[in-house]
């Protein structure tokens, strides 16, 4: 996996790491009695032993982002505009076939012996970019367009999918309701996919009363999004209240990411997401997506998680100064289109970044590949410790 530049995880959490137990429930009935028999199935009967796990898991990522691509490629980066029928059925089949295939990488390993953290974390790093990468499409179908209601619509995502990791830390287990984003949400995102294939994505900007039905359906996402937050919040605080408030204080950097997203939707003095939302998402997508990881890779490792990351604060920092500047004296400090772009690049750099380095060290310390099944020798392991001890020198 090459050289190991930057640790995220500490000496005691390497050891932890290999101690390291799944425990997790999910009591939703789509998923016991379509998504996981759908995933049993296909681990019996089609998915080859030798198959990595990992390698399911990216297989099921690819197939929300190639329609993603498909559909950025073919119809443009704006967040409104009609779209073909089959565009519509391909996205639907493609988040379709995600959701059995992120079952099926767990079945995968219990399968064949190779459940570990990295697969976890792996799962957890894909799931957190299909936040943004499907969402993005999503957007694109019920027609939100480049306005504040993309800003609303991916903030509830990325909270409630922040939250649902938030719990798992605390409380040390992923125990998902009868009904959950995972689940539900994700099914009733299929099916505005196949009834936008049917009718049309102009249906969504049909008046529905006093409201549109793309903002129908926002709502909707809002208050299952209430609910679910209420319940982390409430679990948290049920299984150790002498660690709420530390609990509570874990949530500053995702508040003021989405606090970030609001100053530049409501404050830009370009009104940049008029012509950039899909960007602005990307930046925070990517962003989020790396918090998430640490997260994640400090409740495999029994780490303290340290939320304030100097990427993020930094990247988001300079764009609220740029933005609030350019508020009050009619002149940002750098155009904010062009300072909103390399404010993304940055952020896919720094996650790229810490993907390669997360995997490798945790490949190092559990003695796993990452796409492949089986344990490293012991000369592959000499050779990764030589690489880091002349790096280190």
């Amino acid at each position: 996996m090459g050289v190991i530049r930057t640790r995220f995880i500490t000496p005691q959490g390497e050891k932890n790491l290999v101690a390291y137990k799944y425990s997790g429930s999910d009591s939703s009935l789509l998923y016991k009695y379509f998504f996981s028999p759908c995933a049993q199935f296909l681990v019996d009967n089609v998915i080859p032993s030798t198959l990595a796990p990992n390698v399911i898991t990216l297989m099921g990522f690819m197939c929300t982002l190639i329609p993603h691509l498909i559909i950025l490629i073919a119809f443009g980066s704006e967040l409104s505009g009609d779209i073909p029928g089959w565009a519509c059925f391909m996205a639907a089949i493609g988040q379709l076939w995600y959701m059995i295939l992120d079952n099926a990488d767990g079945k995968q390993a219990r399968k064949t012996g190779s459940s570990s953290p990295l697969g976890l974390l792996f799962d957890h790093g894909c799931d957190a970019m299909n936040t943004f990468i499907s969402g993005l499409t999503l957007f694109r179908v019920v027609q939100f367009g480049n306005t504040a209601s993309v800003v609303y619509a991916f903030m509830v995502a990325m909270t409630t999918f922040f939250m649902a990791t938030w719990e798992e830390y605390y409380v040390e287990s992923l125990n998902l309701p009868t009904i959950n984003g995972a689940n539900e949400g994700i099914f009733f995102v299929i099916v505005i996919y196949f009834v936008s294939g049917i009718m049309g994505c102009q249906i969504w900007n049909q008046q529905f009363g006093i409201m549109k039905a793309s903002e129908v359906i926002l709502v909707a996402f809002v208050a299952m999004a209430f609910v679910t937050i209420v319940s982390n919040i409430m679990n948290v605080y049920r299984h150790d209240k002498t660690r709420f408030t530390h609990a509570i204080h874990n949530l500053v950097l995702i508040t003021y990411m989405n606090i970030t997203m609001l100053i530049v939707a409501y404050v830009s003095e370009s009104n940049v997401i008029s012509t950039n939302a899909r960007v602005l998402i990307y930046f925070v997508g990517f962003s989020f997506a790396k918090l998430v990881g640490h997260l994640q890779a400090s409740h495999v490792a029994h780490d303290e998680f340290q939320q304030y990351r100097k990427t993020i604060i930094f990247s988001f920092t300079l764009l609220n100064i740029n933005t609030l500047v350019g508020s009050f004296t009619g002149t940002p400090l750098f155009n904010e289109e062009g300072f909103l772009i390399a404010c993304f690049v940055f952020a896919f750099l720094v996650y790229a970044h810490f993907v390669i380095n997360v995997i490798s060290q945790f490949t190092r310390v559990l003695r796993i590949y990452v796409f492949k099944l089986g344990a490293k020798d012991s000369d592959d392991l000499l050779h990764m410790s030589e690489q880091f001890s002349a790096y280190a020198a």
